[in-house]
């Protein structure tokens, strides 16, 4: 189910602490987006993504937290794609550094081809961290790119991915 409540009299101070709760009452995930409504009030619209069975404690914890006089309920139907994942060998050669880490990789195949590719997120974190702590700087976002750059260009067939920075 998707919840969904607003909110114009919260201090943004509190969101992390609420969000978190929220998750462990069940939720799946949650989205706050800020908006502009009537008069030029600042709010936030609360999307809670839930499963029935946690509806009533999501709910009732959503009115506690934000004071929210009521929730809109909405069932919907979630499409998944089937993917896969292929652990790849990432090789990477900066400065006098050599590195080689195994990377997961997930995707999306249709008639195929290949319409969706993404490294995982931890894998990319370890890395990222390993680079750093010898002395290469390179934000997560610029790995990642570079990483699933290659694994295009590879079409996942071969099992590793050789960077080199200079």
């Amino acid at each position: 189910m998707l919840l969904m409540t607003t909110i114009d009299d919260l201090p943004p101070e509190s969101l992390p602490y609420i969000i978190e709760r929220i998750m462990d009452k069940g939720a799946n995930n949650i989205h706050v987006l800020n908006a502009i409504t009537k008069k030029g009030r600042i709010e936030y619209i609360i999307l809670v993504d839930t499963d029935e069975k946690y509806l009533d404690d999501v709910c009732s914890l959503l009115a506690l937290e934000f004071g929210t006089l009521g929730i809109k309920t909405f069932k919907y139907e979630h499409i998944t794609f089937p993917y896969e994942i292929e652990c790849k060998t990432v090789k990477i050669k900066a400065n006098d550094v050599d590195l080689e880490s195994r990377i997961r990789v997930k995707f999306v195949e249709k008639d195929d081809k290949i319409i969706s590719l993404k490294a995982e997120y931890e894998d990319l974190k370890s890395m990222v961290e390993i680079l750093n702590s010898k002395g290469i700087d390179i934000p997560l976002a610029k790995l990642k790119t570079l990483i699933e750059a290659e694994a295009y260009k590879g079409v996942l067939k071969d099992k590793t991915i050789s960077i080199e920075m200079k």
